[in-house]
Formats: structure tokens, sequence, C-alpha cells
């Protein structure tokens, strides 16, 4: 029997129970009972009942009206947050070798963010289509266009500001996004939680046009701004450009979303 048959017959025969949700049948309505059979289609207790039950539970938490997406678990939208992580490996400024045109490059870094994301951050849920390295490739790939380039969010559905937190440990480093990369404003707290200069060590390409010949040379005659997020002075992104043949992390920011 559907569920559909199986609420017909519990209202028809004896009404639902409390511990379904619905409230008992009772002969206090003003009207006829005979008027109950002629009720528009949709307005009757029955139909009243059907429409309680499958509008609850997950199906009822709609993806598409989430700008993170939706937890089903909760039947309600993600809490909205952008995370900022760095990779577990470093890299020369060829990251690895594996680009040889800026398309490349950055798919190469992106992958490389989400590969940490997945191990080292999977409750944050972020999702490999929202997942970014914090890093100019070239002129119309630089940090301060990734904004619009990949649709990093500055609000939620509800138009709520999006903050920008730490994947470690959910502190705060900044209101939005656009306050995160904002020269003028030092973040609240250092961007990741390292604690040594290897680990805090970050190429950025902040303020080059080309850093590292666009990633792809790791000689010690070429140069990429690095950055270290072990500070919160206002440079912390763009400390000084270094030779290529040295090693850096990448700085990554990810999302949840999508269906």
């Amino acid at each position: 029997m559907t569920m559909k048959m199986c609420l017909i017959a519990i209202v028809a025969a004896a009404g639902c129970s409390s511990v379904l949700g619905f409230k008992d049948p009772t002969f206090q309505d003003d009207k006829p009972a005979g008027d109950a059979a002629i009720d528009t289609p949709g307005n009757s207790p029955i139909d009243a009942a059907i429409d309680a039950a499958t509008d609850t539970g997950p199906a009822a938490c709609m993806p598409a009206a989430c700008t993170f997406g939706c937890d089903t678990t909760m039947n309600k939208c993600r809490i909205a947050s952008l995370w900022i992580y760095e990779t577990t490996g470093a890299f020369t400024g060829d990251f690895g070798g594996v680009g040889s045109t800026a398309a490349t490059v950055r798919a190469t870094a992106d992958t490389l963010c989400f590969d940490t994301a997945s191990t080292k951050f999977p409750a944050r849920q972020c999702d490999s289509t929202r997942t970014h390295a914090v890093l100019t490739v070239i002129a119309n790939d630089s940090i301060g266009l990734m904004r619009t380039k990949f649709g990093i969010p500055l609000s939620d559905e509800r138009s709520q500001p999006v903050e920008v937190h730490r994947a470690d440990d959910d502190a705060v480093v900044s209101s939005t996004w656009n306050v995160f990369l904002d020269l003028m404003v030092a973040p609240r707290v250092t961007p990741t939680t390292a604690t040594s200069l290897g680990a805090a060590t970050i190429w950025t390409g902040s303020g080059d046009s080309a850093p590292c010949k666009s990633w792809t040379s790791k000689a010690a005659s070429d140069f990429g701004e690095q950055g270290n997020t072990m500070i919160t002075s206002l440079n912390w992104m763009a400390r000084g450009a270094t030779e290529c043949d040295l090693v850096g992390h990448l700085l990554c920011v990810c999302w949840p979303g999508g269906n």
C-alpha cells in the first residue's frame, strides 16, 4: 500500500494520532459533515495530512536555493564559510614541473589544493569546482580577479556576509573575501596555524605579472613573490621576490555548494 493510501485510510478511519504529528479529528466544525465530501481538492484534511507528511524530511531542503548547498542531515542550507588553508606539500616555482601553460598551471594548482582539502579537511565538504589556489598566474588570472573569475561568494542566500575562516580550527580570518584581500586591513588572526617558517611560506605571485614565468620555471635565475601565513602584518601575502628553485606551499580557498 502506498504512503498516500495509508494516510487516507488512517485519516478516514480514526484520524492520525498525535505520534504522527496530526491533529485528532473533532466534530466541532460549523459546516455539516457532508461538506467534507465536496471540499476543494487540496484543501481537505486528507490532503493536508499527505502534504504535511511529504513536505518534511531531507527532501524539503532545496540545494539550488542554498548558496553553499544543502545539509540534508539537518534539512537546511549549509553554514556559509570560505575555508582558507595551505597545501600539505611544498613545491618549487613550477609546482612539480607539470604545468607548461597558464591554463595547465591553474588546473594543477587547484588540484593540489583540492587534494589537501579532501585528505586533511573532509569535514569542510569543499567542492572540487569551488577549490582554488590563492595565486596570481598571469595578468587576467590574478588574486585580485579571483572573486569574479571563480564566483567566490561575498554573501549567502539570506544576503548575510560570508566570513573567511581557517580550515584548521574555524577561526575567523576576515569578515569577507574582499576584506581578506584588502592590503589596508590586517587579518584578524594568522591565515593558517603554521608554526614554522617552512610551513608558513606560500607562493602567491602577488603584484607580479608572470611570477616564475607563470609558474613554469624552477630556475634560480627566475623569481616569484612569496608570502608568510604566520604573521598578520599588512604585507603578509607579499614578503618579497624569491628564487624559483626554492620551495613554498600553496594557499587555498574552498567552499561547499551545488546540488
